[in-house]
C-alpha cells in the first residue's frame, strides 16, 4: 500500500450514514454488493475508526450510490451532509467564531488527518478565498462536487451569509489542479 491514496474511515461512515438515512439499511447493502459486483471492492458494514482504506473505494462508493440512486446531485447532497456528520457541535461552536477564510487555512490539517494525499494552498482577503487542492491521488469529478458542498457547508456555519463557493478548475475536467473559490 506504500504511495497509495488512502481515506480515514470517518468519510466512509459519512457515506454509510448518508446511504443509510436516504434509502435504509437496505440501501445500504445494496450499494455494498454493487460495489463488490462491478468493481471487485469489499466494503465492510461497518467502520471502526482509526482506519485507513483506498481512496478510490471512497470515491466509487459515490460514484455507484449516484448510479444507483440518483439524483444528478447524489454528489452535492453527500458533501453538504457529509460537513454535518463529521463536524461536532465543538466544531461547529468554534466555526461561529470565524470565517470561511479562516476555516479554509485551518481546514488543510483537517485535511491531512483525513487523506494521505494531496496538498493544499489557500489565499484570501475579507470576503473572498481560494483554496488550490495539488497532487490529490484520485482524480474524480463527482469527488469534487462533493468537496465543493462540503466546503460550502462548512463556510455556512462560520454564520456567513450569503456565501458562494465554485470549483474554477478541476482535473477531473481538464485542470492542472483543483481550484475553489468563494466568497461571502
Amino acid at each position: 500500500m506504500a504511495g497509495e491514496s488512502l481515506t480515514y474511515t470517518t468519510s466512509f461512515q459519512s457515506t454509510r450514514q448518508f446511504v443509510v438515512e436516504q434509502h435504509g439499511d437496505a440501501g445500504w447493502q445494496k450499494l455494498r454488493d454493487a460495489i463488490r459486483e462491478q468493481h471487485q471492492i469489499v466494503l465492510p458494514d461497518s467502520f471502526a475508526t482509526g482506519g485507513w482504506l483506498p481512496t478510490i473505494w471512497f470515491t466509487t462508493a459515490l460514484n455507484v450510490g449516484r448510479d444507483l440512486f440518483g439524483p444528478r446531485d447524489f454528489h452535492e447532497k453527500f458533501g453538504w451532509a457529509a460537513a454535518e456528520y463529521e463536524m461536532s457541535w465543538m466544531h461547529r461552536i468554534a466555526l461561529r467564531f470565524t470565517t470561511p477564510l479562516w476555516m479554509l487555512e485551518h481546514g488543510t490539517a483537517y485535511w491531512r488527518r483525513a487523506h494521505t494525499t494531496g496538498r493544499w494552498e489557500v489565499e484570501g482577503r475579507k470576503g473572498w478565498v481560494r483554496g488550490t487542492l495539488h497532487d490529490f491521488g484520485v482524480v474524480d469529478a463527482g469527488y469534487c462536487d462533493s468537496l465543493r458542498a462540503w466546503i460550502l457547508r462548512t463556510c455556512l456555519m462560520t454564520g456567513a451569509s450569503r456565501t458562494f463557493v465554485a470549483e474554477r478548475t478541476c482535473r477531473a475536467r481538464g485542470g492542472d489542479v483543483c481550484v475553489f473559490e468563494g466568497t461571502w
